[in-house]
Order: structure tokens, then sequence, then C-alpha cells
């Protein structure tokens, strides 16, 4: 398994084997770490749930925060190879983002125990992990930016609500996992779910097209955003209030 951007460094000079001590190593990660939060596990508990003597196991890892990288990064891989398996299997652009997303939202909900503990951890990366992070992010981010760039082709594109849109498509299917609860109570099924979130992408994402009858119904896209300091002192000022 390829870790990019941060090296994750061992002593083992087999790749092969290093691929197959961390597979074992991340699959004993995800037990305990979902069990029992990054902070409760100890390296030890992940040793064991992975098969391996702690010995063995710092010959592939040297840092609990070593392992939470190789999970993250695991399922990094995973989401991108389906996205582009997704994507290679469809030959309509117009269907391409539809495809990407389903696929992607099928896997998170299968791994959304994983992906949940990712999101409540994402404070205990270190700063090596923190920069490789933002640029995976960023990369998945680009891939929907192409695919709405191929699905607009021959159209005028607003490219401010092109990159918004992106940023929303990437991480809309993560609503399987923080609302999941909701939403096998509130509806028949998750393909119900699935389905209805497809339906409602396929109709929002035409903001993309730049029209004058769009300028006109969302007037949020011509206001300057504000600076940082400017949100902190806004929501300072209405925790005082309170």
């Amino acid at each position: 398994m390829k870790v990019h951007g941060k090296e994750v460094h061992a002593n083992i000079k087999n790749a092969r084997l290093v691929d197959l001590r961390r597979k074992q190593i991340i699959e004993g990660a995800m037990q305990v770490f979902s069990a029992k939060g990054f902070h409760g596990a100890t390296v030890r508990e992940i040793a064991d749930a992975a098969g391996l003597t702690m010995g063995t196991m710092y010959n592939y890892v040297r840092s609990k925060e070593d392992i939470l990288y190789i999970v993250y990064d695991f399922m990094t891989t995973i989401l991108t190879e389906g996205l582009k398996k997704a994507i290679d299997e469809t030959e309509d652009p117009r269907d391409k983002v539809s495809a990407a997303l389903r696929h992607n939202m099928e896997l998170i909900y299968q791994y959304q125990d994983v992906i949940m503990f990712l999101y409540r951890e994402a404070g205990n990366y270190d700063r090596d992990s923190v920069h490789t992070v933002l640029a995976q992010e960023t990369k998945y981010i680009e891939v929907f930016e192409e695919l709405l760039r191929q699905r607009f082709a021959g159209r005028k594109i607003d490219e401010a609500r092109l990159k918004m849109a992106a940023d929303i498509l990437s991480y809309l299917n993560v609503i399987l996992v923080l609302r999941g609860w909701s939403l096998r109570r509130r509806h028949k099924s998750m393909d119900v779910v699935v389905d209805g979130i497809l339906e409602f992408v396929e109709h929002a994402i035409e903001i993309v097209e730049d029209t004058d009858r769009a300028h006109v119904e969302c007037p949020h896209f011509k206001k300057s955003a504000k600076s940082h300091s400017e949100r902190r002192s806004k929501w300072g000022n209405l925790t005082r209030k309170k």
C-alpha cells in the first residue's frame, strides 16, 4: 500500500511484506480505534488485534500517530480508486457525477465507523499528516471539478459556483455517516436515501451554468467573502450576547 505525501518509516525493505503487515495493522487499528477512540487505544491493543507482537509492529510504524495516518491513507485510497473506477465504467459525461457519488456513498456507508472515527480524531494528526491530508483532499475535490467541466462542456460556466459545487459534492456523501441514524429512521431504506440525494444533486448542480436568471436568484455569490478575522469577530459577538 503506497502512502502518498508523508513517508511512514519502516525498518523492513521488502515492499510486499510492508504492504501486507500494514494492512494487518490497519485492520487491527480500525477495530480498536472504533471501540476506544484514539486516546483510549494503546499500541499493544492494536498489535494484539492485528495478530502481531509489539516488536514486529514497530518494524512497520513508529507511533500511534503513524497508525492513525495509515488508516486515513487506506480510506483515501479506497475512495479515490472507487471514484476512478466508477468514472471509467461510465461513458456519458452527464452520468459520471452520479456514478461517482453513488459508488463513494456505498463505500462510505460500508466503512461508516472508520469514517466517523477519522472525522472525530482529525485534530490528532501531526503537522506532516495535516499537510498531506489537505493535499489529498484538494486532489479529490479537483476530480469533481473536472467531472463538472465535462458535464457542462459547451455551456458557459460560473467558475465560483463550479468550485463551490465540487466542494459540496466531495463531502455530500458524508451525510450517510453523520446523519445515518436519522436517515434510517425517517426513510424507507438507505437505497431510497441515496436515490433521493442523487436526484437532488442532478437538479442542484445546474447552478454551475452561468445564466442571468441564476445570478438574480443567487445574489450570495456576488458578495465578497469575509475574512477569517471578520468571521471570528461575528461568532465572538454572538457568543458574548448569549
